[in-house]
């Protein structure tokens, strides 16, 4: 049957819209599959993670941190570790409704022993449906332990409801001892989020080594996901515990100067360092704190600790941040400048001068008459450059510094960084002081008198030092004038394989160029310091041969024991320089060095140098053997008189 001319062109019109319509669903699903395929193959792990983010809460599993180990290495004995602990949550989600969940918590507080006030908060019906809708959980117990466990076995349906947390607490095994070294750990001050050193969650670094190596010790957050309205977690990443810091301290030996320091009962500080190479083998400051307390104890208890710290000054690092007059420790140095500059000052070794327990200082303007100066003892008689240095006679640096000047003795202070930080690795450090006539005139409107220059010979007047930077001036002295770098990290360590990642070389910072003999002067003055002068009690059998200087500074204070008191030293005496130790030790308000700081350097270097073989160090021509005695002091001190010390 033939068809119109109208029918076939409805025909031809219909087919042609039947090709288009199919041509563009073919289109539609082209691009479909091509959208499907980028969603899942190109970007398929990234649209899984947003499709998580969606219906669920991600959560960080904070990494534990690295630890601390002392120089020995002891896996087993560190200075700071992780310890583990469970806590243990249950999900409102978990229950059939909230009266269910106050059964189950009843009942858990009757058999744990708690209070149900203490979880009240979480019950409040609007509170309830948050954490319900959130899935998010209300801990119970936190740090569990193993009785806590046992009881919790006999509450029917726990994991039912509720999981077991394991987390990682911060533990200083060395407490007190070793605090302004390791510093602490908490959560991020306001300041510290706003320049993104933290999340909220995570725990900082506060003070000392914790601090200084905070990225180093931190380690990688795992994370997981749990899901909004099903009881469903998933571990996206494990959690990557922080490097392993290897510190230069050796803790008997912070054992024993923290112990030596307590024991005398007042404030102060004490540091061990290895002239060689300026690594510090112990640094104490006292009073200290204790940073388990403030790491892991509670909210409570950190209060607490935090204001009777507070109160006296304990978070105060002494050795680093706090600077005073050396006093007599200083002499040593004011007999090198004055050696160094012989030919222009005519001295020597043998420069001698008299003491009558006072010297009257000639006044520099007419009709204004002498100054007296006073010696800490009744009179010395005379004395040669050692003797006065062994005996600590004031009169004699009084008369030694009025001849040299105070140009040498403020190049020298100077030249072994007595105004600048000496760069440990801790946060904090301040400066010494070393004055001048120019800073005077400044500050005080005032030029620089000779009274200014015989007291800054005795180390008193405007100078100030820390302790550190006094230790690295005595290191430079036994070592020929090299000034190291003090330091306490010496490796970053992996924690997983212990590969060393990074070591901390010495760091040779500055060279003083002196005369071997200016400074073998000095040296020998003060082993005679020991072995005849007013450190006699480090002149010991049982310890090794010990050289120093001890000094007492003069203050305003009115109380009966009124000045600081100072010890500055090294030993074995006779020994390489690569096998001495430098100690420093400074006790505030102790009356004198020789009583109060020199035997807490006996018991520091007793620890430092447990074994030692004699070896005896030639003496200068003309002078008697520095090494110990048996028989006992060769040239006993005049007995001071009523009232008065050694310096």
């Amino acid at each position: 049957m033939s068809r119109s001319a109208s029918e076939f062109r409805l025909e031809q019109q219909f087919q042609r819209r039947t090709f288009v319509f199919a041509g563009f669903a073919a289109l539609v699903f082209a691009i479909l599959v091509i959208q499907l395929g980028t969603l899942q193959l190109l970007h398929g792990a990234e649209n899984r993670k947003m499709a998580k983010r969606f219906v669920s809460r991600q959560e960080f599993t904070v990494a534990p941190r690295g630890l601390l180990l002392d120089r020995t290495l002891e896996p087993g004995n560190p200075l700071v570790k992780n310890l583990i602990t469970t806590d243990f949550v249950i999900f409102p989600s978990r229950f059939r409704d909230r009266d269910q969940g106050l059964a189950f918590v009843h009942d858990f507080c009757k058999i744990m022993g708690r209070d149900f006030a203490q979880y009240a908060d979480s019950f409040e019906p609007t509170t309830w449906k948050l954490l319900v809708r959130r899935n998010e959980s209300i801990t119970l117990l936190s740090r569990m332990s193993t009785a806590e466990h046992e009881r919790l076995g006999e509450l029917r349906m726990v994991t039912e409801y509720g999981s077991f947390l394991t987390n990682h607490i911060r533990y200083y095994t060395m407490g007190p001892a070793a605090a302004h070294i390791t510093g602490y750990i908490g959560l991020p001050s306001r300041s510290e989020l706003d320049k993104g050193r933290a999340l909220p969650y995570q725990m900082l670094g506060k003070g000392g080594i914790e601090s200084r190596y905070d990225s180093d010790l931190r380690g990688t957050d795992g994370v997981r996901v749990r899901h909004r309205f099903l009881d469903e977690e998933e571990q996206l990443a494990e959690s990557e515990q922080g490097n392993n810091v290897v510190l230069s301290i050796d803790r008997k030996v912070q054992s024993a100067a923290y112990m030596a320091l307590k024991k005398s009962g007042r404030r102060g500080a004490a540091i061990a360092m290895r002239p060689a190479t300026g690594e510090v083998l112990a640094l104490v400051s006292y009073p200290s704190f204790d940073p388990n307390i403030l790491a892991s104890g509670s909210s409570d208890q950190r209060s607490k600790h935090n204001k009777i710290v507070q109160d006296y000054e304990g978070f105060l690092n002494i050795a680093i941040q706090a600077k005073f007059p050396p006093g007599s420790t200083f002499k040593p140095l004011v007999a090198i400048a004055a050696l160094e500059n012989a030919q222009e000052n005519h001295t020597s070794p043998e420069t001698s001068f008299y003491c009558s327990g006072t010297w009257l200082l000639p006044s520099s303007l007419a009709g204004v008459p002498p100054a007296r100066f006073n010696c800490w003892n009744s009179g010395h008689g005379t004395n040669s450059m050692i003797g006065a240095i062994a005996q600590s006679c004031t009169v004699y640096f009084y008369q030694l510094g009025y001849k040299i000047g105070p140009n040498a003795m403020i190049h020298f202070s100077r030249a072994m960084g007595l105004d600048k930080k000496t760069g440990i690795d801790l946060p904090g450090e301040i400066a010494g002081f070393v004055p001048d006539q120019r800073w005077k005139q400044i500050t005080w409107s005032s030029r620089w008198y000779d009274g200014d220059t015989v007291n800054l010979a005795i180390g008193q007047g405007f100078l100030e030092v820390t302790p550190i930077e006094l230790a690295v001036l005595y290191s430079a002295m036994v070592n020929k004038g090299k000034i190291y770098r003090p330091y306490l990290v010496k490796e970053i360590r992996d924690p997983v394989s212990n590969r060393p990642l990074r070591r901390i070389r010495p760091d040779l910072m500055h060279e003083v160029p002196m005369a071997q003999s200016s400074v073998d002067i000095a040296l020998e003055g003060m082993r005679a310091v020991v072995s005849r002068g007013t450190a006699q009690n480090l002149n010991r059998p049982d310890y090794p041969p010990i050289a120093g200087k001890t000094g007492t500074v003069q203050t305003r204070s009115h109380r009966q024991a009124a000045n600081h008191a100072w010890f500055a030293g090294w030993a074995p005496y006779d020994a390489p320089v690569e096998q001495q130790v430098v100690v420093v030790v400074f006790v505030e308000y102790g009356m004198g060095g020789s009583a109060a700081a020199a035997p807490i350097a006996g018991e520091i270097l007793d620890a430092a140098v447990p074994d030692w073989t004699p070896n005896v160090r030639p003496s200068i021509k003309g002078q008697e053997s520095m090494r110990p005695n048996p028989a006992g002091p060769a040239d006993p001190l005049p007995a001071p008189a009523p009232g008065e010390k050694k310096q």
